[in-house]
This record gives structure tokens, C-alpha cells and sequence, in this order.
């Protein structure tokens, strides 16, 4: 048995990921992964907590792709997008309509669909004027081939937003440390978007669970992670406060593996 999987087993009773508001998202708008073969394969992630964020996103980019769509043509027709004035004012009214839109800042532009490239996304925040004629007025309905794999182009980039919950820890340039304060959880994320490890804090023999400072005791903790030190990375563990001191010994004394 690894340590990670130690902390799973022993882990302090939580509310439960299925009573959370990213679980109910989930369930309300699954459907809608189905629409898009390539990413169809979330759609039955009930078991993963850490997969239904994955999933989330996907379903804010389809989500924020038809409220985009929808302002565009609602706004177009109070607005003269072939004059100069009535196009910055058209912009101006969309910016203010899509303003509470989840969207990862990516190269000085606001990704609000990470399933399209960074071009297209150019086209939805800058010149969406451009979605109102051919060729792209066709991505209103036709977009299923035009998707892209949102977790290879924009990587681990995608969790360090407005997309999902997670808070960015640290990096040793090929992972990234997030942390869940509803999950009380640490995932280790690749440079592909991947999931690479997690690491649930607070063990059921804690009396008190102190979380305050969480940010800045986990740099001290995920340092020492980054470092490949199993000792040192217990250590840190139970300086902490993040496991009791009968798990501390347990894995002191026990021969459970730092593997992922």
C-alpha cells in the first residue's frame, strides 16, 4: 500500500462529494457531454471527483458557447455592426452581458470555450461580429469536428481558473499542486491536464482539524513533495497538522511506499 492510499483509507469523514454544487452541476448537465464524441467518455464519472471537475469544464464551454451565441444575435439586432459606433457599442453591450461567464486567461485573451482553439476564442471575446456571417456562423449547430482536446491544449492551465474550485499551490514544472477545500484534498496535476496523484489531508484519529493558512502549510508540505523525500514529505505532513500522530507513526514505523 502506497501513502496516498493510506490517507484515502483513513481519511476524516467529509461531506460528501455528491452533496456539493460541482456534483450537482454535474448530474443537471451531463447530457450534454454526449453531444460531442470526443468527450462522451465523461459522461458516467459519478465515482471521480476529480474527473466530474474535468467534466465541468467541458460543460461550462458548451454552456458559455450558447450564451455567447444567443447575446451575439439577440444584440445584433439593436445594434449597426457595419458602423463603427454601433459596433463598439455592440461589443461593449456583449462584454457587459457576458461578464459572470467562467474563462481561463490564456496569452492576453479570455478562453470562455477551451473545447475550441485559441483562434476561435479569438473570435468569440474580440471580433464576434465575425459569428454573425460564413464560415462562422456555421458554428452555431456544426462544431463537433471544430472541438479539440481541451486538457492537451491548454493543459494544466485549465484548473489555475474560473472553471473550477481548485486553488494552485505550487509547481516543479512538469506537475502542479491543487488544492479542494471542499475535498480537503491535494491533486497533482501533469503538464498534459492529467492527474497524476492526490493526496486527502486530515485523518479520521485528528480530534480537531486546524485549517487555517491552508495555502501557504501546503507550499511547506508539497515542497518537500516535489523533492521525491518520503521522509521529509511525512515529516511535513504531521508538522502541518495535516495527520494525527498515529497515522505519523504508522507510516513511520510502516513500510508504505512514497509512490503514485
Amino acid at each position: 500500500m502506497t501513502i496516498y492510499e493510506l490517507l484515502e483509507k483513513k481519511k476524516k469523514r467529509r461531506k460528501p462529494f455528491e452533496n456539493s454544487e460541482e456534483y450537482d452541476f454535474y448530474i443537471r448537465n451531463k447530457e450534454l457531454l454526449l453531444k460531442i464524441p470526443r468527450y462522451s467518455f465523461l459522461y458516467n464519472m459519478e465515482n471521480n471527483e476529480f474527473d466530474i471537475m474535468r467534466s465541468n469544464i467541458v460543460i461550462y464551454s458548451i454552456l458559455s458557447k450558447q450564451a455567447i451565441e444567443k447575446e451575439i444575435f439577440f444584440l445584433s439586432k439593436k445594434h449597426d455592426i457595419n458602423s463603427k459606433t454601433g459596433l463598439a457599442s455592440f461589443l461593449n453591450s456583449l462584454k457587459e452581458k457576458i461578464i459572470d461567464l467562467p474563462y481561463l486567461q490564456h496569452d492576453k485573451t479570455r478562453v470562455y470555450i477551451p473545447i475550441f482553439s485559441l483562434p476561435l476564442n479569438i473570435i468569440y471575446a474580440k471580433e464576434p461580429q465575425k459569428l454573425l456571417y460564413y464560415p462562422y456562423n456555421l458554428l452555431t449547430e456544426e462544431y463537433k469536428e471544430t472541438t479539440i482536446d481541451c486538457f492537451d491544449t491548454y493543459r494544466a492551465d485549465l484548473y489555475d481558473s474560473l472553471f473550477t474550485k481548485l486553488i494552485k499551490i505550487s509547481t516543479n514544472g512538469q506537475e502542479i499542486a491543487y488544492f479542494h477545500y471542499d475535498t480537503n484534498t491535494v491533486y497533482v496535476v501533469n503538464n498534459q491536464g492529467r492527474l497524476d496523484n492526490k493526496i486527502v489531508l486530515f485523518d479520521r484519529f485528528i480530534k480537531k482539524v486546524y485549517d487555517n493558512h491552508m495555502v501557504e502549510r501546503l507550499k511547506v508540505v508539497m515542497d518537500a513533495y516535489f523533492q521525491n523525500s518520503r521522509s521529509n514529505f511525512v515529516e511535513s505532513l504531521f508538522e502541518q497538522q495535516f495527520i494525527s500522530e498515529k497515522i505519523y507513526l504508522i507510516l513511520k514505523k510502516g513500510n508504505y511506499r512514497n509512490e503514485k
